[in-house]
């Protein structure tokens, strides 16, 4: 047997459950590497106090020094990051994208697209397609986006309660944002795609997704930490 197919025979033999993890795990940790490639091009920076908020003029790569890890330690050395040309990356803040999609993204939506599927059956017309995708869209999503920030937010160390601040400053922004993405997207995946392959369609589909989510994230970081300054 080839290399690659004693690797395909070993990735097939691993239980459903673990293989939505690693999949969505990389994938999340891809979008938010993508994030962070956006961010180092061109971001602007919000500064502000109590007495002056005001927001900085957006600043070239050249212009920033590498961030910090949010953690306070990376776990890869500068040296091998520089090499690697991730130096200017956070890559615990990637290791926590990977960690949620392996524990919560993959897992929840195994689950729960074989519920839906039983649910409401194949989508074999539009019409059953359309209804998975109702149902998906307002019980599925803001559970899982609900959750995510959760389950994050106990990754960076800050308990459910920061969870709980990061999705009310930024819920509406997603709502609105995945309610023209994701519709189309799932109707394209409950119609076309077979079961065993529907938690991949999502990550592949999800990866500027959760870029999105990611930039969110640290949009919300950003916003508590100007209202800690006043």
């Amino acid at each position: 047997m080839s290399p690659h197919g004693a690797a395909s025979k070993a990735w097939h033999g691993l239980h459903p459950m673990l293989r939505a993890g690693l999949t969505s795990g990389t994938i999340m940790a891809g979008g938010d590497l993508l994030c962070q490639t956006i961010q180092l091009q061109y971001q602007p920076a919000v500064a502000g106090t109590a007495e002056n908020e005001k927001v900085e003029k957006p600043k070239k790569r050249e212009e920033r020094s590498a961030p910090a890890s949010t953690s306070g330690a990376h776990w890869m050395s500068a040296a091998v990051r520089e090499k690697l040309g991730l130096a200017d990356y956070d890559l615990v803040r990637t290791a926590r994208f990977f960690g949620v999609g392996m524990t919560l993204h993959g897992p929840f939506f195994n689950k729960t697209l074989g519920i839906l599927e039983k649910v409401v059956g194949p989508a074999t017309t539009v019409q059953a397609a359309a209804k998975k995708v109702a149902l998906g869209h307002f019980f599925l999503f803001p559970s899982y986006t609900a959750l995510f920030y959760g389950w994050l937010s106990v990754f960076e160390g800050k308990g459910l309660e920061g969870g709980v601040q990061k999705f009310t400053d930024t819920w509406w922004d997603i709502f609105v944002a995945g309610s023209a993405f994701w519709p189309a997207a799932n109707m394209v995946n409950f119609m076309y795609c077979p079961p065993m392959y529907r938690v991949l369609y999502l990550n592949v589909a999800g990866l500027y997704w959760n870029a999105f989510l990611s930039y969110q994230n640290v949009r919300a970081t950003a916003m508590e930490a100007i209202i800690k300054q006043e």
